[in-house]
């Protein structure tokens, strides 16, 4: 919709180019046309081979309360718990080998910064750190 953000889209267009995680905070639009905010997280699974094999998406509604701390924490538990690998047993890679391109500030912040920063609006991923 029109108060969707670019930056996200680009960047979670990015994301799944250069099969690396990305937290964004985006803007989406119920049926009813209301609007609402969730923080996205994606994480690209690859096979033991190195081929790209599917995307998972984690969708976090933001609301501003008490909880949301808690949520967030959980949230946090959540994404740790998410496979990057699946392991195959062919040893011949059949697809398109896809290396992850992370940069040295992808690997080294913390999960919970990137989640914090993500909800603050600040775009977490390929390009955007």
């Amino acid at each position: 919709g029109p108060r969707t953000e670019p930056q996200s889209v680009a960047v979670i267009q990015d994301t799944l180019r250069r099969g690396v995680d990305c937290h964004v905070k985006i803007t989406n639009y119920r049926k009813s046309g209301e609007l609402f905010e969730n923080l996205l997280t994606m994480r690209p699974v690859h096979d033991s081979n190195g081929v790209y094999r599917f995307c998972i998406g984690v969708q976090f509604e933001v609301t501003r309360d008490t909880n949301l701390k808690s949520r967030l924490a959980k949230l946090d538990k959540l994404i740790k718990l998410l496979p990057a690998t699946l392991e195959v047993s062919s040893k011949a890679a059949v697809g398109l080998a896809h290396k992850r391109e992370e940069t040295e500030e992808e690997t080294q912040t913390a999960l919970t910064e990137k989640l914090t920063s993500a909800l603050e609006g600040n775009t977490v991923g390929p390009d955007n750190q």
